[in-house]
C-alpha cells in the first residue's frame, strides 16, 4: 500500500490565484508573452530548442505545470502539437485550456502518473521537482512514461555542485563559526531539494542507463518583474531590465573565473545513446554530454 503524502499548500495556492485580488492580478501575468518575467523563463526553456528540432513530432509531458500550463503553450509556440500539461491540481490548467493557452491537460500527482509506460517522448520538468515530497519516485514515474527522455530544469545543489572558491569561503566561514544555510523552505510549505549532476548520474547508473545531457544557467529576479513588459515599452521597463540583465552578467562572471556554479541546473537523461547530429546540436546551445560507464557485470 502506497503511503499518502502531501504537497502541503500547492493546491492553496492555485486557488488563491483566482480568489485573492492581489494574486489573481500576479497570476494573470503568467497567461503573458511580452514580460520581462516571461523572456526570464524562456531563457531556460529555450535550452531544449535542439531536442524539438531534433524530432518536430514527439510528444511531449509537462509535470508541475500548474501556470495555466505555461511550459506546455512553450512548447506548442515552437511547434510541438502533441502536448500534454499536468499539475498535481487542475485548477489553472482548466483555464488556460479554456482560453486556448493550452490543449490537453490532466491533474497528475507526479509521484504516481496515470500513464502507461513510454506514454510520451519527452517529459519536462521545470521548477517543480524541487517541490515535491519524494523527488526520486517522482522522477522514476517521469523515467517511466518517457520513450526518450526527461528534461530537468531545477536549482542546482550550491553544496554538492560547488566551485572551489565556495568551499574555500564555507570553511574560512567555519573558523568563524559562521555557517551558510544548507537547507531551504519556500512559502507554500515544501522544502527545496535541489539536485545535482553526481546525484542524477547515479540514478541513472542503478538502472544501468548511460547516457546524460548537462547544462547549466543563471537567472535572477527582482519583485515586480512579472509587470514590465517586454521588449520595453517605456523607460521604466528599460531600467528594469538593464538592470535583471546585469544581475545575470554578475553571475555569470563569478561563474566563469569559478567563483560559484551555475545557479540553475538543467538535465536531460536519455533511455538510449543519441545521434551525432543530437549531440552536436545540443553542444552548440551549451550542453555538455557523458556517456557513463557500464556496468561491467550485466
Amino acid at each position: 500500500m502506497k503511503s499518502t503524502i502531501t504537497y502541503d499548500r500547492h493546491e492553496e495556492a492555485w486557488k488563491a490565484a483566482i480568489t485573492d485580488c492581489d494574486e489573481a492580478i500576479l497570476a494573470n501575468t503568467w497567461l503573458r508573452c511580452d514580460t520581462l518575467d516571461n523572456w526570464r523563463h524562456n531563457r531556460l526553456r529555450k535550452f531544449i530548442l535542439p531536442l524539438l528540432s531534433d524530432d518536430i513530432n514527439a510528444s511531449w509531458l509537462t509535470v508541475g505545470d500548474g501556470r495555466y500550463g505555461s511550459d506546455a503553450h512553450f512548447l506548442m509556440s515552437e511547434g510541438i502539437n502533441n502536448v500534454h500539461a499536468s499539475d498535481y491540481s487542475d485548477i489553472l490548467l482548466q483555464l488556460g485550456s479554456q482560453s486556448g493557452f493550452i490543449n490537453e491537460y490532466s491533474a497528475q500527482n507526479a509521484e504516481d502518473l496515470n500513464f502507461p509506460d513510454d506514454s510520451f517522448d519527452y517529459v519536462l520538468c521545470k521548477d517543480a521537482l524541487h517541490h515535491f515530497p519524494r523527488p526520486f519516485i517522482a522522477l522514476d514515474e517521469m523515467f517511466r512514461v518517457a520513450r526518450k527522455g526527461v528534461v530537468l530544469i531545477e536549482p542546482r545543489d550550491r553544496f554538492i555542485d560547488r566551485a572551489w572558491f565556495q568551499s574555500i569561503c564555507w570553511k574560512v566561514m567555519g573558523v568563524f563559526s559562521v555557517k551558510a544555510s544548507e537547507h531551504g523552505f519556500e512559502t507554500v510549505g515544501n522544502y527545496v531539494y535541489s539536485i545535482s549532476e553526481r546525484e542524477l548520474e547515479k540514478f541513472m547508473l542503478g538502472m544501468h542507463f548511460t547516457d546524460i545531457f548537462f547544462a547549466g544557467a543563471n537567472d535572477a529576479y527582482f519583485s515586480g518583474v512579472e509587470f514590465v513588459s517586454y521588449p520595453p515599452k517605456t523607460i521604466k521597463d528599460s531600467f528594469a531590465r538593464v538592470y535583471l540583465v546585469a544581475k545575470i552578467k554578475v553571475l555569470n562572471l563569478l561563474q566563469n573565473f569559478a567563483f560559484s556554479r551555475s545557479r540553475t541546473l538543467i538535465a536531460c537523461i536519455l533511455k538510449s545513446t543519441p545521434s551525432h547530429e543530437l549531440v552536436s546540436s545540443m553542444k552548440k546551445h551549451g550542453w555538455s554530454y557523458k556517456n557513463l560507464p557500464k556496468n561491467p557485470y550485466i
